[in-house]
């Protein structure tokens, strides 16, 4: 007969059940700290009845992965109640061969979440679990439709993947994920699995190889991987270089920052400093869209005056948001300096005809703007263009009825 706090956990859970003809949004929050309550109990009876906790907390799993196909919710509350259950399996094994086909039908039939790793699961399923988990795996992969791109479906990918990554043969993991080079996160799989096992050299071919295809922007975490195993051996010359070549090719702020950071892991920024700068400047000059980069890059160097003139020369290829960054540092300072920029704020907002929000954000930066003024000591001069600004936008009669409200 099942505890008492058993019994509490599993009415706690059957409240899970949600109603699929509920509306998306309704109770939300109530249902999210029922789920949270749900795992909070189900850890606790893994202290107390550890033997009860598996399937109690597998029940609270399918219920909120079926509960979240009708409703608006992250996919975490299911994701921590995914890790309990894990950790139940771990501290009770029951049926591993049970454990194993749950495992494969989530990943392949559920609705894409949640997403979980075998090694979480790996002392649960045992030598028995994982050989029925590579089975029915390689039973579904005999009959499944190939992706839009021809390759075998992802769920199954993954799990091959993961089984070899706990197989803990290297080389056979290797191998597998070598049947799906289409992107550099596989190589820095990879990359890792050879570096966790001391094999450093193998490990810098794999990176060099996963650098030279697919998108650049999918590069960067692996070519951080390799600039630390170049350093590790002592070609600090080569990293700098990789990273001057890149940024030499696309100067943007995040690979100035990268050269940097690698620059000053060798000691060697203070002589590259101003070059970085000045390819940036010679950037903006053929293409003003890195005017933002070369400010970003200015700010974090500290050159608040270089940041400062940067984007007086480029006013009108900024975001409003890197001019309020720059207005917020210039004003306790320069006030008088940041009076145009908020005129020109403000006009932008009032402008913005598609903005239903303009003349109230259009009345907050003109207290900002009423602000700068006083610092600078010229309240007659905030009033002098108020008028003018009344003037010039007297049919917005909705503008002006908040501008009297505001009572600036």
């Amino acid at each position: 007969m099942a505890s008492v706090e058993v019994e509490r956990v599993r009415r706690l859970i059957d409240g899970l059940h949600r109603d699929r003809r509920t509306h998306p949004r309704h109770g939300r929050p109530e249902y999210y700290q029922l789920a949270s309550d749900v795992g909070a109990a189900c850890e606790e009876l893994i202290e107390s009845e550890p033997a009860a906790a598996p399937a109690l907390a597998r029940r609270a799993v399918d219920l909120v992965t079926t509960a979240l196909m009708y409703m608006d919710g992250p996919s975490g509350i299911v994701q921590a109640l995914m890790a309990v259950h894990a950790r139940a399996c771990v501290a009770a094994p029951s049926d591993p061969k049970r454990l194993a086909g749950w495992l494969v039908k989530l990943r392949l039939d559920g609705p894409g979440w949640p997403d979980f790793q075998l090694s979480d699961y790996a002392d649960a399923l045992g030598d028995k679990g994982r050989a029925e988990l590579a089975r029915v795996v390689e039973d579904r992969a005999k009959t499944a439709e190939p992706d839009l791109h021809g390759r075998t479906p992802f769920g199954i990918r993954v799990l091959r993947e993961q089984l070899a990554e706990i197989s803990g043969d290297v080389d056979h993991y290797i191998a597998v994920l070598g049947e799906d080079l289409h992107a550099a996160s596989q190589y820095l799989k990879i990359v890792d699995a050879l570096r966790n096992v001391g094999r450093a050299a193998d490990a810098e071919r794999w990176a060099q190889r996963g650098l030279g295809i697919g998108n650049p922007i999918d590069k960067g975490r692996l070519r951080d991987v390799y600039v630390d195993l170049l350093l590790e051996r002592g070609a600090a010359d080569e990293a700098l270089a990789m990273r001057w070549q890149l940024f030499d090719q696309y100067p943007t702020q995040t690979h100035c920052n990268d050269l940097r950071r690698t620059a000053e892991r060798t000691g060697t920024w203070p002589g590259l400093r101003d070059n970085a700068i000045g390819r940036l400047r010679d950037a903006t000059t053929g293409q003003a869209a890195f005017a933002d980069h070369l400010i970003g890059v200015l700010l974090g160097e500290g050159e608040l005056d270089e940041a400062w003139q940067a984007a007086v020369d480029h006013t009108d290829d900024l975001l409003d948001s890197r001019w309020h960054q720059l207005i917020e540092l210039r004003q306790p300072i320069h006030p008088r300096d940041v009076l145009d920029p908020w005129q020109r704020l403000i006009q932008r907002r009032l402008d913005a005809s598609t903005d239903k929000y303009r003349y109230g954000k259009a009345i907050k930066l003109l207290r900002h703007l009423r602000d700068a003024y006083r610092a600078a000591g010229d309240e007659i001069g905030f009033g002098a263009y108020l008028d003018r600004l009344r003037d010039q936008h007297k049919r917005k009669t909705s503008f002006i009825v908040k501008l009297d409200r505001a009572n600036l």
